[in-house]
């Protein structure tokens, strides 16, 4: 893994230096800052900020409508949704690729990467997503537990890493993504759909095309069980 300057960064989001070291500070591209100052961005975290499209303008969903949209899929109700709401998420399911579902939703959370002595302590009470529940999903891919990849159930994720001894690193293995869901969510592994879209934004290539696959499937299947009255 790679890491890139101040400058660099800007060069590759076409953006300024001030706007690059910006969101190195805000935490939306981790990255780390050197004792002289300067701030080092992680590529895979530039990687994966790319691929959300949160630098792009009006393709992302707020956070309750892309879960929303992503419970949808998944079969299930997503009752905090105002009736309004509901139909506008219907019909971006309807009308956009799993590739523009997987941008669409992914500003809901925030990833952040760190490194584990004990995976099986670090992950014993996420609600697993991405690899690390990808056996869920009609793919090729197997569950890896060798690494960490979910939400924390309540609270930060700072916290949780200093209780469950992970180590916040930018070369790191193991993933823990915020909880934003606007549900309690007692389930041992998020929703398929969660699951699929997460995937989609690894840097990994088999990853990402496993997850943008199962999207896909499952707004077939969506279409399938909703067709047009």
């Amino acid at each position: 893994m790679t890491e890139m300057t101040a400058n660099q960064l800007a060069e590759r989001l076409s953006i300024t230096k001030r706007r690059a070291l910006g969101l190195s500070r805000a935490g939306s591209v981790t990255g780390r800052q050197l004792d002289n100052g300067m701030w080092l961005a992680d590529s895979d975290s530039v990687a994966r900020y790319e691929l959300s499209g949160a630098w792009g303008s009006g393709r992302t969903l707020d956070s309750a409508t892309a879960w929303g949209l992503l419970w949808e899929l998944s079969g299930l109700d997503a009752d905090w949704l105002a009736d309004r709401t509901r139909a506008r998420v219907r019909r971006r399911i309807r009308e956009m690729t799993a590739d523009e579902i997987a941008t669409a939703v992914a500003s809901r959370s925030r990833a952040h990467r760190y490194s584990s002595a004990n995976v099986q302590l670090a992950a014993s009470r996420l609600i697993r997503t991405g690899r690390s529940a990808a056996g869920n999903l009609a793919s090729d891919l197997i569950d890896d537990d060798q690494s960490v990849c979910g939400y924390v159930r309540e609270g930060s994720v700072a916290e949780y890493a200093r209780v469950h001894l992970t180590v916040l690193a930018t070369n790191g293995r193991d993933v823990l993504y915020e909880n934003t869901l606007p549900i309690e969510y007692d389930g041992e592994v998020m929703p398929n759909a969660v699951v699929a879209a997460d995937l989609a934004m690894s840097t990994n290539t088999r990853e990402r095309s496993a997850g943008l696959r199962a999207l896909e499937e499952m707004r077939q299947q969506w279409l399938d069980a909703h067709p047009r009255r």
